[in-house]
């Protein structure tokens, strides 16, 4: 799978288009939300209306990879400061981690994110908000 996911890993993603499909996903009845035929049919639908339609079979696949491996770790106690009350995980900072973060084959075999570095790479990014 190393292979495949290196490909995958060079399609450009950012965390706009990563956050645009999270939003689109919400507002998804449940059943369509997890049936991978309309939920594809919708990638593939928004990535048409932002001018993708050339290269949205390859665009559809990274954008899925790296959504479906966020949401693997919606309940995470590493992302709890990312998530909101919801635990849904739509943070700018965290999306532009997960755009930035190579996948990597999980334990599982299942593409996915090391956490670790997630979380180093989401906290090296991350805008500091407030004042001491």
């Amino acid at each position: 799978m190393s292979d495949y996911l290196d490909r995958v890993n060079r399609i450009p993603i950012s965390a706009d288009l990563l956050g645009e499909v999270m939003d689109m996903l919400r507002s998804l009845p449940a059943e369509e939300r997890w049936s991978s035929g309309s939920r594809s049919a919708r990638l593939f639908q928004l990535l048409e209306r932002r001018g993708l339609s050339e290269t949205a079979d390859v665009v559809a696949v990274a954008v899925d990879l790296r959504v479906t491996a966020l949401l693997r770790l919606q309940n995470h106690a590493g992302l709890r400061g990312w998530a909101s009350p919801g635990g849904e995980l739509a943070h700018p900072d965290l999306l532009k981690a997960a755009a930035a973060e190579p996948l990597v084959e999980c334990a599982d075999g299942e593409p996915g994110f090391d956490m670790d570095s997630l979380r180093l790479r989401l906290l090296a990014g991350a805008e500091v908000h407030g004042r001491a």
